[in-house]
Parts: C-alpha cells; sequence; structure tokens
C-alpha cells in the first residue's frame, strides 16, 4: 500500500517532545478538524478486525481493521471512528490526512504519532481521541476501553458501519476477525461481534512482517475466520 499520511509531519514529534520537556501539552495542539466529507455510502467501508486489552504480554496494542468493500478505492480523510458505551460515554477519532483505500484493501488505525508508527498501521491516531490526555492519546493502549458499546464508521454524520462487542466477547487472545479471503468483511454480518461474520484469530503472525511480543491477528490483510 502506498504512503497515505503526506500533510503534518515532524510536528507531531517536535510537539510531544516540547510537552514531555515542560510537563505539558500547552501549545501542542493540532490545526483545527477540517470541514471534509468522504465520498462513501453505508456499507461501503467495512468494521473488519478489533484488537483490544491481552491476558499476556504485549507489545502491538489496540487497533481497530477496516476494509473497503466500496468496489472503488476511497480515501478515509474526514471519517470519524466513534467509540459509544451502552451507557452514553463515547470517544472519537478523527481520521486528519489522506488514507487512500484501494477496492478491497485494508486500513488499520492504531497507536503512534502521525509521522511515526509501526509498518502495519495506516494511521497513527496520535492526540485526535477525545476524552484524553496528550499522553494516553500519544500511544492509546485502550481504545476498546468500555465493557460494552459500539464501534461506528461515520461520515459527516451519516453512519458508514457499526459493530456491538462486549469484552466477555472480546478475546484477550489475539483479534476479534470478521470473513476471510473467499468470503470478505460485510456490514450486513458484523453487527454484533457474538456471531455473523466473526471469530477468535488466536494465531501467530505466519509471514506477516510483524515483530513484537502478542499474538496481533491479521492486521492490513485478508482475514483467517474459517
Amino acid at each position: 500500500m502506498p504512503p497515505h499520511r503526506t500533510i503534518g509531519r515532524g510536528r507531531a514529534s517536535t510537539c510531544l517532545g516540547l510537552a514531555l520537556l515542560i510537563g505539558s501539552a500547552s501549545g501542542c495542539g493540532r490545526d483545527p478538524l477540517p470541514e471534509l466529507c468522504p465520498d462513501v455510502d453505508a456499507g461501503e467501508l467495512v468494521i473488519s478486525e478489533l484488537r483490544g486489552d491481552q491476558a499476556s504480554d504485549d507489545s502491538f496494542g489496540h487497533y481497530i481493521e477496516i476494509y473497503n468493500d466500496a468496489g472503488r478505492g476511497l480515501d478515509l480523510q474526514g471519517l470519524r471512528v466513534r467509540l459509544r458505551s451502552s451507557g452514553g460515554e463515547q470517544l472519537e477519532l478523527f481520521v486528519r490526512d489522506p488514507v487512500e483505500l484501494s477496492a478491497g484493501g485494508y486500513a488499520v488505525i492504531g497507536p503512534g504519532l502521525e509521522d511515526d508508527v509501526a509498518s502495519w498501521i495506516d494511521y497513527g491516531v496520535a492526540w485526535d481521541i477525545s476524552g484524553g490526555t496528550p499522553d494516553e492519546n500519544t500511544y492509546p493502549r485502550d481504545f476498546m476501553r468500555y465493557r460494552s458499546g459500539f464501534v461506528e464508521l461515520d461520515a459527516c454524520g451519516s453512519l458508514i458501519d457499526q459493530a456491538f462487542y462486549e469484552t466477555d466477547v472480546l478475546t484477550k487472545t489475539g483479534t476479534m476477525a470478521c470473513g476471510n479471503a473467499e468470503n470478505p468483511p460485510r456490514a450486513s454480518d458484523n453487527d454484533d461481534l457474538s456471531g455473523g461474520c466473526w471469530c477468535v484469530d488466536d494465531l501467530g503472525a505466519e509471514g506477516q512482517p510483524l515483530f513484537g511480543v502478542g499474538l496481533p491477528g491479521s492486521p492490513g490483510e485478508a482475514n483467517r475466520c474459517p
């Protein structure tokens, strides 16, 4: 997949250094959110893999994978990724930068600064999650912090896809994955992690260039459900 992050390079790293030096994030806020509406209709983007807390040592952290089921290329810039708890709390992430996603492709939103993320992450969240401190949002490890709730994809007020999860369903060994290469994820089949297309992926990296501690799932690749 070609490089996506084309704006704001270097600023987050500089800002983090200043924040750590002076013990404050004052002056380190990112630019105001642009008014962007992705050209995407309901069901064309699919929540395809989720990784939460792990039961043993782990270096990969939480991530959300998105599949392009539109049959055409899409740009995720302007997309809002929302976690909404059953009790009404919510966290929200706005994709500020271009993230071009080919038809049938996968994009991973995960921890890291915008210009310093692991090779398997397509968009690093930096400080863009609402409701937290800069330290939490630089390398967040608790996207899936609610005991139960919805993961939602929103484009300018239009709900594109959503999936409901509970912590006793969200595995602590690997990931929850949807579909496989022959049967790719569909928005009509991923509404509840307790059924439909979802399975537990507790396999190893198996040929993927992923280095770390833990079971990473298959970020950015076709999932491995039976």
